[in-house]
C-alpha cells in the first residue's frame, strides 16, 4: 500500500462484498454454494479484459512492488517474480495480491478515468491528474487501498461460505487452506465481517 492515494467514491464494506458476490455469481457460482478456492488466476488471465477492457500482464517489477493497476493505460500488472513462488504462503500471497489489483481494476479504473476526463475538459492535460492524499488523512471508506483489499477478501472468501465454515467450527488455518489465502487474511476477513474466530 503506497502512502499517497487519490480519494475514491465512498463505499461501504457491505456494498463491496455485494459487488464481489455478484462477480462470483457470474464467473464461478459454485464458489458461493460450497466453500472453495476462487480461481483468481483464470479470472485474471481470461475474464478481466472481457469484463473491464483492462489488460492483464505479468512483468518484472521493482523490489517491494507486487502489482499495480494503471487507469490511464488500462492495465493491471502482477509481478512475474511473485507468480514464481512455489510454497503455499507464496502462492496464497500471490492470489491475494492479484485479487487486490482486480479490485482496483473493477472499482477504481472506471471512476478515476471519468474523473480525469472531467478534469481534462476543464483544464489541459498537464492539470488533469488526481489530487493525492496521505491515507491517514482520508476516511477508510474513501480509501481506494482499503476498498481494493476489502474487495479481495470478499472475492477470495465470500461472506456466505466464510460464515458457513465459521458455523461449522472450521479453524482459521483450515479456512486458509480451503480458500487458498494466508491465515492473516482469514483473520482480516473475519474482522471485516465482525466475526470472532475461535
Amino acid at each position: 500500500m503506497g502512502n499517497m492515494v487519490p480519494i475514491a467514491k465512498p463505499k461501504s464494506g457491505a456494498g463491496i462484498d455485494l459487488d464481489a458476490q455478484m462477480l462470483i455469481m457470474r464467473i464461478q457460482p459454485d464458489a458461493l454454494k460450497r466453500p472453495s478456492s476462487f480461481d483468481i488466476e483464470s479470472f485474471f488471465d481470461l475474464d478481466l479484459k472481457k469484463l473491464t477492457g483492462i489488460d492483464p500482464d505479468y512483468r518484472e517489477l521493482p523490489v517491494g512492488i507486487h502489482g499495480f493497476t494503471d487507469s490511464d493505460k488500462k492495465e493491471c500488472v502482477i509481478s512475474a517474480k511473485l507468480m514464481e513462488g512455489n510454497s503455499k504462503p507464496d502462492i496464497y500471497f500471490a492470489r491475494s495480491t492479484m485479487a487486490h489489483e482486480i479490485g482496483h481494476a473493477i472499482i477504481h479504473v472506471p471512476e478515476f478515468r471519468l474523473k480525469k476526463a472531467i478534469l481534462r475538459s476543464i483544464h489541459d492535460d498537464d492539470h488533469a491528474s488526481l489530487k493525492m492524499y496521505r491515507q491517514s488523512d482520508i476516511p477508510l471508506f474513501k480509501n481506494p487501498e482499503w476498498q481494493a483489499w476489502r474487495y479481495a477478501g470478499a472475492l477470495l472468501m465470500p461472506a456466505i461460505t466464510f460464515k458457513k465454515l465459521v458455523n461449522d467450527g472450521v479453524s482459521a488455518r483450515e479456512m486458509a487452506n480451503i480458500f487458498e489465502v494466508n491465515p492473516a487474511f482469514v483473520q482480516t476477513r473475519a474482522r471485516a465481517l465482525k466475526i470472532e474466530l475461535k
